[in-house]
């Protein structure tokens, strides 16, 4: 395997981190219709990158092999309410490798990467979000030590309210 370069994203790396992430958004899509996209969500999403690039409470990091943006991780410093003990956590809003480079340990470098970046920000607590139907992520966040903790449910209002 060639070597991995894990760096901060850059502007110019934007438009393969949109691709990444569309190519992320799709997978979701073929095992739940929630996960539909808005019409502009390539302008939105690459807007959304712009204004977490400069903020020191999130991470935007590639791995980068043979000079192509293979995967990407972003990560973000929150604050629980004062009534808990735990006052700031880390959360990882999205991870995403190319299809092709699954499997080839590039997450796990993403991760390992992301989980530094915290520990060097004083962060003892890491969360995130998976689908129960994304069965490769839920198995891959579990082997580096993620386990259940909240579940997130969903309710449709219907129309006749």
């Amino acid at each position: 395997m060639a070597d991995l370069i894990l760096r901060r994203a850059q502007e110019t790396d934007f438009p393969r981190v949109v691709e990444l992430w569309i190519e992320m958004m799709e997978y979701h899509l073929s095992f739940d219709p929630r996960f539909e996209l808005a019409a502009d969500h390539e302008e939105s999403y690459l807007e959304y990158l712009r204004s977490i690039q400069e903020n020191y409470d999130y991470a935007l990091f590639v791995a980068e092999k043979e000079g192509t943006i293979v995967g990407y991780t972003i990560g973000m410093i929150l604050s629980n309410p004062t009534v808990f003990a735990l006052g700031r956590y880390g959360f990882i809003a999205e991870m995403a490798v190319s299809a092709s480079e699954q499997r080839s340990g590039c997450g796990a470098k993403l991760w390992e990467h992301i989980r530094r970046w915290f520990y060097r920000r004083g962060i003892t607590v890491i969360q995130l979000n998976v689908s129960p139907r994304n069965e490769r992520g839920y198995r891959f966040w579990q082997k580096v030590g993620f386990n259940p903790f909240l579940q997130i449910m969903w309710h449709n209002i219907p129309k006749y309210l």
